[in-house]
């Protein structure tokens, strides 16, 4: 009796759910042209929205980063480690990380960002300042002018203390809303930097700038030591190179002296051994240093990071705005949906 009773009430709830869908279905359709006139109305705002509103401009540059000194100077230790059991590897692969960590930060310091704002562009075959684009897109040229602070104050070589804080503030907003450094994947020593404008031609300027001048810093300091110590060995190479080159020309000047040696007469034959010790020693001295500059071009060859670039931003620039059937489609769904789920929701309030 009770399993009658269970089928029953399953059956009464099942025709009670299909006669609500069944219900809602011809309401539904007897909204039809409510219906179809609102998902219009919802479609041209989108598109008018899509395609009146700026968009935004991705400025984008990947590059790889590798350093030929990190897996020599990695060597010894690497066998050392082979000789214990130890996989080498994690410590090569750390050590690519912590480069990428180091220029990483590097693009993020307001150092860096200062130098890009106040670097020059050409913009419509016009030089400017990358923080005139950017003040003039921003809406801060009125704003700075009604603090006493021109936009072409800023080609000045000492700035205020007024125009520094002004940087700053352009220097936190950019972080905060525009810029983009990103390591794709932690298994590569591949990284992309990002700028993200309104302007197109500012985020292009700027991603460039910025790309150029970072990896520009970090290539200087990596062989700064060693380019150093090459400018030295250059330098006492040359000045060696002029004193043999006079103290083969007095060992010349002492043999034409003594055109006819008596073989008896040694004390005549003195100043033209010194001569020829000179010569000697100087040759001696500037083969050893020819050396040793050789070898420090190869590890100023070797000490160089190598920063490759793989894609760079190309106008037009990839932006936020919609192709017309991703328009059309995705609008056509908020359309209907949203008149639908407010048509549903009005019914059941009505029917509470």
């Amino acid at each position: 009796m009770n399993n009658k009773n269970n089928h029953i009430e399953e059956n009464i709830s099942i025709s009670y759910i299909i006669d609500g869908i069944k219900d809602w279905f011809s309401f539904i359709i007897s909204r039809a042209r409510v219906i179809i006139l609102g998902t219009l109305i919802i479609m041209t705002l989108v598109f008018s929205y899509n395609y009146i509103t700026s968009p935004v401009h991705y400025a984008r540059t990947t590059f790889v980063l590798d350093n030929d000194s990190s897996s020599g100077s990695m060597g010894d230790l690497s066998s050392l480690a082979s000789l214990a059991g130890i996989n080498a590897s994690s410590f090569i692969d750390a050590s690519s990380l912590f480069q990428i960590d180091n220029i990483q930060e590097l693009y993020r310091s307001s150092s860096m960002l200062k130098n890009t704002l106040l670097s020059t562009t050409l913009i419509n075959n016009q030089e400017v300042l990358i923080i005139e684009r950017f003040a003039e897109a921003e809406k801060l040229i009125n704003k700075w002018e009604k603090l006493g602070i021109s936009i072409k104050d800023f080609k000045n070589i000492n700035l205020t203390r007024q125009q520094d804080s002004l940087i700053k503030e352009s220097i936190k907003l950019i972080k905060k809303e525009y810029l983009l450094v990103d390591k794709p994947s932690r298994k590569t020593t591949i990284l992309e930097i990002g700028f993200n404008h309104k302007d197109e031609l500012l985020a292009k300027a700027f991603n460039e700038n910025l790309v150029s001048i970072v990896n520009q810093f970090y290539f200087d300091t990596k062989t700064l030591k060693t380019g150093s110590n090459l400018e030295i060995l250059k330098k006492q190479s040359d000045s060696v190179k002029n004193v043999l080159d006079e103290s083969i020309l007095f060992l010349a000047e002492k043999d034409q002296n003594i055109p006819n040696l008596n073989a008896l007469d040694k004390v005549s034959m003195v100043p033209y051994q010194k001569a020829m010790i000179d010569v000697q020693a100087n040759s001696a001295i500037y083969g050893e240093i020819v050396k040793q500059l050789e070898l420090a071009k190869v590890t100023h060859r070797n000490n160089m990071p190598l920063i490759q670039i793989i894609d760079k931003p190309i106008l037009p620039l990839e932006n936020s705005r919609w192709k017309f059937l991703k328009t059309f489609i995705l609008s056509f769904i908020i359309g209907i949906s949203s008149i639908v789920i407010g048509l549903s929701f009005k019914r059941i309030i009505n029917s509470v």
